[in-house]
């Protein structure tokens, strides 16, 4: 095969795949993001342009660009610590620039030392510590471009980044409210969308392209933005004591961090039966038959997920979770008789049935109830006061 065919497969499974992903709305915060961002890089860009007289000082936008990015959920502590890491990786980078030749050994020692020093020696947390040695390739490759003498000009421009960055995010800081209420909102709707998805298929013949796209749907849900809903509500009361419009909604916050590990394991359960539906159809055949009460059952949980999240934010509507619950709560008795029904044909099968089909209809519906279960209990806990 020639490279240009192997380019080609590879360009085309890589767009494949990208097309699979479902996109999500984003955040005030996501947008934001990128406005302070380049809000910071054109202002770092002129100050140090005036402040050092480099042509083009792309060492103080690169700054700030990080700086922005590492700070927006970060409490200021950690705001600050991940910054000096960037600041002490571009000054490392243009330090070593002038002494040694870029090569693979270097590059992988650089990488092994910078990190060694700022996790194991400096001890900064993980997060900022990894910003010392991507920051430091990133300048190296930059001056290494240019072809360019670092002079302490650079650092001077790194160090105005960086200040002009944490400036950025204090002056404008991130409502961390804002953030996590809107990340905690798209992953139930997500999670919820995932659940109407499957009970839909179930309700008719569904095949093995439709557990596919359920069970990638539910991975993405299940990392993606279970990831994002756990960075923006994680540290969320901290942060906010440093943001005036946010102080006031601490408790609220509390409730939510609270509530979070509850969520992740709801997400993970509807993975777990998506996975186990794609497994079935996979043993089963190309198609299976219709499975009309776990299909509404299925839905049944979806609605219950968005309620339990619009009490989460909005306290007043905690009797929709009451009504949510008793009308799932019907649909799974439905669903553990029809289950028995099948126990007893797997052990007991009569004459025109098949008992590979019965015994593996039995332990896909047992299986699915199981994981039903678990996410009931959580959500039918009371509610973080």
């Amino acid at each position: 095969m020639y490279p240009c065919q192997v380019d080609g497969s590879f360009a085309r499974r890589l767009r494949q795949g990208m097309s699979r992903l479902p996109w999500t709305p984003p955040t005030s915060t996501e947008v934001g993001v990128v406005v302070k961002s380049a809000l910071a890089a054109g202002i770092a860009w002129w100050v140090a342009g005036l402040v050092t007289g480099v042509g083009t000082p792309v060492l103080a936008s690169l700054t700030a660009i990080v700086v922005v990015q590492v700070s927006v959920r970060a409490s200021i502590r950690s705001a600050l610590e991940r910054s000096a890491a960037v600041v002490l990786g571009v000054i490392a980078a243009l330090m070593i620039s002038t002494w040694l030749e870029l090569n693979s050994l270097t590059v992988a020692l650089l990488v092994a030392v910078s990190l060694g020093v700022a996790e194991l020696g400096l001890r900064l947390p993980r997060a900022a510590a990894r910003q010392v040695p991507v920051s430091m390739l990133v300048v190296l490759a930059a001056v290494s471009l240019h072809n360019e003498r670092p002079g302490w000009n650079r650092v001077v421009d790194t160090i105005l980044g960086a200040a002009i960055g944490v400036a950025i995010s204090l002056v404008f800081p991130a409502s961390r409210i804002v953030d996590a209420r809107q990340t905690l909102d798209r992953l139930a709707d997500n999670v919820a969308k995932v659940l109407e998805s499957m009970g839909a298929g179930l309700q008719e013949t569904w095949s093995i392209e439709q557990t596919e796209a359920w069970r990638r749907q539910a991975r993405v849900t299940r990392g993606r933005l279970v990831d994002q809903a756990v960075e923006a509500v994680g540290n969320g009361r901290e942060a906010a004591r440093w943001n005036v419009r946010d102080r006031r909604h601490i408790e609220e916050l509390k409730r939510f961090e609270e509530a979070m590990p509850r969520l992740e394991r709801t997400a993970i359960g509807v993975s777990v039966i998506s996975r186990g539906l794609d497994d079935h159809a996979r043993m089963s055949g190309t198609s299976h038959k219709s499975m009309p009460s776990m299909g509404r059952l299925l839905i049944a949980l979806a609605e219950t997920i968005r309620a339990t999240v619009t009490s989460l934010l909005d306290p007043s509507q905690g009797s929709d979770i009451s009504a949510s619950l008793e009308e799932l709560r019907a649909r799974r008795d439905v669903c553990i008789r029809a289950a028995s029904r099948r126990a007893r044909l797997a052990i007991d099968p009569d004459d025109e049935a098949d008992v590979t089909v019965a015994e593996g209809e039995w332990l896909n519906y047992a299986a699915m109830l199981v994981q039903v279960d678990r996410i009931v209990v959580d959500l039918s806990a009371p509610q973080p006061a």
